[in-house]
């Protein structure tokens, strides 16, 4: 399907919101529309340039059209002469494109989420109502798919940005540079009845030719669609601003059933607590299961193999343990652990990596009465709540790092959270956060460089390694932890109180109640009061102090 094929009330409202190349005039809006065109313009996605070796395309006109768009690399960036001398069939990186070339321009704005101003259990009862409407838990995936199916029945042709995996375009490329290929396209819907997960809508790339990556060649584009035969997973395409109220009704429904519908089976599941046979099991994650894997399991041990984390949680009931083998993997079912699972890594924590999704919303949340993760690595990646969100229940993390990029770990009110041998790092507030009424226990674990978000408000700039919000106090009982070189404080305070005191590393270490000192009483008189027990805790080179308590 050609891209000059378009419905013409659809491209008018494209041409309306797409972004002009610097030194030309952006594309004429009816009056009306006007300011509602800059704002949009305004909020495009940015577009940059990257490093990166394409996958080779068909044909010596396509080949060469590419070769001209690329540049090699470097000599001081190639293999040494012998392994250049064997490779000489290797794509080349992508790199600046040559001055003849147009660029991509930026990626419009894609239709933003209601639910993304929802508390959780809000988008839990939107998508009940909306979507499962007292179905049973095997019918879940049946009730998704006749809601997607009539939404789409709105409109069958509307444009997207589709956002998909660097690895179908690039064979080499420098992963933290390239998180997605974002491409703006005209989709035409005619989903097939079967799993909601893999309906296919056809796309053709619309004009003017837009991506997140500047030097993405069109070619390259259209010619990995033409191997597609112009199919895409409908979940990989997000609409775009500026068009009609039809179309943002479908962004929400893919929305809902994008974050929500892999693990919303589990919740209704688990109304009914354990399996019909009443068992438990062991779910081994690993690309292959051997004897060795499983000789220090018990003879009558009950084992499911998964090559997928998100397979195995999604297979759990309370009780069961999921082991996983080193490697790296993502799953979006850890946004809701509503089961008592144990969820254990087997080797060195550094070999299992567990890593976010960028395009969603959370990371790790629990709400089950018992959840344990143990020997593993978290690694946040785009992901807007808290590396790990206690919200009710109890969490246990035993020997894990967790490495954030967004905010650090959060225990709500009423929660409960255990952190054991374990190193949390990278937090844009604090390491730890502690809200009013919640409860934790923290032993042998560094927290250090965190509060690395830049911001005027002083009360942000006091986070550092745990921070607690009092009224009514949260517990906290911290014994042999270093927290050091945070942005903040080592340990920051919230209460209503018009007094604040700071501390020395050696008051702290005495459980600041060594009675030679105005200050230390008080503080020592403070802690007492808030359910706050500390010793042995070694707090030093934070950049504002050690503890503080500060009024609200």
């Amino acid at each position: 399907m050609a891209s000059g094929a378009r419905a013409s009330a659809a491209a008018d409202s494209l041409r309306a919101v797409s972004p002009g190349r610097a030194g030309e005039k952006g594309v004429s809006a009816s009056p009306g529309d006007t300011a509602a065109a800059a704002t949009l313009r305004s909020t495009a996605s940015g577009v940059r340039s990257v490093v990166a070796s394409p996958r080779p395309v068909k044909g010596k006109a396509a080949r060469e059209a590419t070769r001209r768009r690329l540049q090699l690399q470097p000599a001081s960036q190639a293999e040494g002469p012998g392994e250049a001398a064997g490779q000489e069939e290797e794509e080349p990186l992508l790199s600046v494109p040559e001055e003849e070339e147009d660029e991509a321009q930026p990626l419009p704005p894609v239709c933003v989420s209601p639910m993304r101003g929802m508390w959780r259990d809000e988008k839990v009862a939107l998508y009940c109502d909306a979507v499962l409407q007292g179905c049973k838990a095997e019918d879940a995936d049946e009730a998704m798919s006749k809601y997607l199916s009539e939404k789409l029945r709105l409109k069958d042709k509307w444009f997207g940005v589709w956002k998909t995996n660097p690895e179908l375009f690039f064979v080499k490329y420098e992963e933290a540079s390239i998180p997605f290929v974002g491409i703006l396209v005209e989709v035409t819907c005619k989903p097939s009845q079967n799993s909601s997960s893999c309906f296919k809508v056809t796309v053709s790339v619309a004009d003017p030719f837009s991506s997140n990556i500047a030097n993405i060649p069109r070619n390259l584009v259209n010619e990995i669609l033409e191997e597609l035969e112009h199919s895409v997973p409908l979940l990989e395409v997000y609409p775009v601003e500026g068009q009609d109220a039809d179309i943002r009704d479908i962004a929400l429904a893919l929305e809902v059933v994008r974050v929500h519908g892999p693990f919303f089976p589990r919740i209704l599941r688990r109304r009914k607590g354990k399996r019909d046979f009443g068992k438990t099991i062991t779910h081994i994650v690993a690309k292959v299961m051997t004897t060795e894997m499983v000789k220090d399991l018990s003879s009558d041990t009950l084992l499911q193999q998964h090559d997928d984390l998100d397979l195995a949680l999604d297979s759990c009931y309370s009780g069961d343990t999921v082991v996983i083998f080193p490697g790296e993997y993502q799953a979006a079912n850890l946004a809701l652990l509503t089961d008592d699972i144990v969820i254990k890594g087997v080797g060195k924590r550094e070999e299992i990596l567990i890593t976010s999704e960028p395009s969603h919303d959370s990371f790790v949340v629990s709400k089950a009465e018992n959840v344990k993760l143990m020997h593993l690595s978290l690694i946040q990646q785009g992901t807007v709540d808290g590396i790990v969100v206690v919200e009710s229940g109890h969490m246990t993390l035993e020997n894990c790092i967790l490495k954030c990029e967004g905010t650090g770990v959060c225990v709500l009110t009423g929660a409960a959270l255990t952190i054991t041998d374990s190193e949390i790092t990278g937090a844009q507030g604090a390491g730890v956060e502690l809200y009013p009424g919640s409860i934790a226990i923290l032993e042998r674990n560094e927290i250090h460089h965190c509060n690395n978000l830049r911001t005027s408000d002083s009360s942000k700039s006091t986070l550092g390694g745990v921070n607690m919000k009092v009224l009514p106090a949260p517990k906290l009982k911290m014994t042999n932890n270093h927290i050091y070189s945070n942005n903040g404080y080592g340990v920051s305070i919230l209460q209503p109180t018009e007094q604040y005191f700071i501390v020395a590393e050696d008051a702290l270490n005495k459980g600041a109640a060594s009675g030679d000192k105005k200050d230390d009483t008080v503080l020592s008189k403070v802690m007492q009061n808030l359910n706050l027990e500390m010793n042995n805790n070694k707090i030093e080179a934070n950049l504002k102090g050690d503890i503080r308590i500060v009024t609200s």
